[in-house]
């Protein structure tokens, strides 16, 4: 039995021991014993410290171990993701893994673009249904009045930009312009009666005077018709009028082609402004129509996105307020255009089918979409009567 049976653990200083710890010969400490003692307690210290450095390296193993197994997993889990790769980059994926997913990817895609067609046609829903009970409101009828408050401002403040008169390289290729969006020769306009229905700031007026067409150019705004009677004034076959979309057009039947170029979206009300200039259309003649178009693909989205910003952080701006905070943001023979698309309250967008359903109840055959872009390039011609 150890001499200290039932002690602590700890480390015990055989010189600090009291003399009544020793054997003893007639009350003397026999110094072979004491001795003995001494070796005794410098074995048990020294064992005791041995066993506790083996336990603390055993914990620190244990613990050790299960990090570096942790550690040496995550290595191996990413040396064998970069050897994949490489793999992939070499031979390929393997087939039968890339079959299966791609299948998951094709169906989800399905899925997906069946719910966005569903929303899509649901929001197309709900804006005509909206226009039709805004039509009357007091709130649509401000609206109309700040839109075409806009136009003036912008046909007076800014006469200059991209694809305007002012810019050569629209008036050089106006007339292929013309070509693409009618499907019609450049030779088929000369002499022919031509009304711009909204004819802003007489950019398109100008194009089809100089191909030799007699047109009528149409507007409410009379910073717009100052403008393009300026333009047009050395054409012998041009006239100009203030008339409001809105109301009956005192022509019937008069014109080879009713051009319409992004106007109709902006009068408040798109189908009374479509069905007011749809009599001027001769037996035979044609219709050009060019409407916002709703967004359908993945680009088109983040422009339509681009645009809500600017209006939420120009809505509380005065017109001019607004061409300058343009100006700070894009180069200036873009201002024009970017002003032209926020500074109106009213911007409706349709979808193809649904002006396609109209020109068919008006009478037009041959309809054919010219341009392949978000907004709407339409061209109709009437059926012979």
């Amino acid at each position: 039995m150890p001499l200290l049976a039932g002690k602590s653990s700890s480390t015990i200083a055989p010189d600090s021991l009291p003399h009544r710890h020793f054997p003893t010969i007639s009350g003397s400490i026999c110094r072979r014993d004491k001795h003995l003692a001494r070796t005794y307690f410098r074995t048990l210290n020294a064992n005791r410290v041995r066993h506790s450095q083996c336990r603390i390296e055993q914990e620190n193993e244990e613990m050790g171990g299960r990090w570096t197994q942790g550690f040496k997993s995550r290595i191996g889990q990413a040396i064998r993701r970069r050897l994949y790769r490489v793999r992939d980059r070499i031979m390929g994926p393997d087939p039968a893994v890339a079959a299966a997913v791609q299948s998951e990817v094709h169906t989800l895609e399905e899925r997906l673009a069946e719910r966005l067609t569903y929303l899509q046609n649901e929001i197309s829903e709900a804006r005509q249904y909206l226009r039709f009970l805004l039509g009357e409101s007091e709130r649509y009828h401000q609206w109309m009045s700040q839109t075409r408050a806009s136009f003036n401002t912008q046909w007076d403040i800014l006469p200059e930009g991209a694809h305007l008169v002012t810019d050569e390289a629209f008036v050089t290729n106006a007339s292929q312009l013309i070509e693409t969006y009618t499907q019609l020769p450049a030779a088929w306009f000369k002499g022919k009666s031509i009304l711009d229905a909204g004819c802003g700031n007489g950019r398109w007026a100008y194009a089809f005077s100089r191909l030799g067409a007699n047109v009528m150019a149409v507007d409410q705004s009379e910073h717009g018709l100052q403008n393009v009677r300026r333009l047009c004034e050395e054409f012998p076959g041009f006239r100009h009028q203030a008339v409001n979309l809105l109301e009956p057009l005192p022509f019937d039947d008069q014109f080879d082609l009713v051009w319409s170029y992004g106007v109709l979206h902006h009068t408040g009300d798109t189908k009374r402004a479509f069905d007011n200039i749809v009599p001027a259309v001769k037996s035979d003649g044609s219709m050009f129509l060019m409407l916002y178009g709703e967004p359908f693909r993945p680009g088109e989205y983040g422009e339509i996105n681009t645009y809500v910003q600017h209006r939420r952080a120009t809505v509380a701006m005065t017109f001019s307020e607004k061409v300058d905070y343009l100006k700070g943001i894009y180069p200036a023979e873009l201002v024009h255009g970017y002003f032209d698309a926020i500074s109106p309250a009213i911007n409706d967008l349709y979808r193809y089918d649904e002006i396609l359903d109209w020109l068919n109840l008006c009478g037009f055959s041959r309809v054919t979409r010219t341009l392949d872009n978000r907004n709407l390039h339409i061209m109709a011609h009437r059926k012979q009567v």
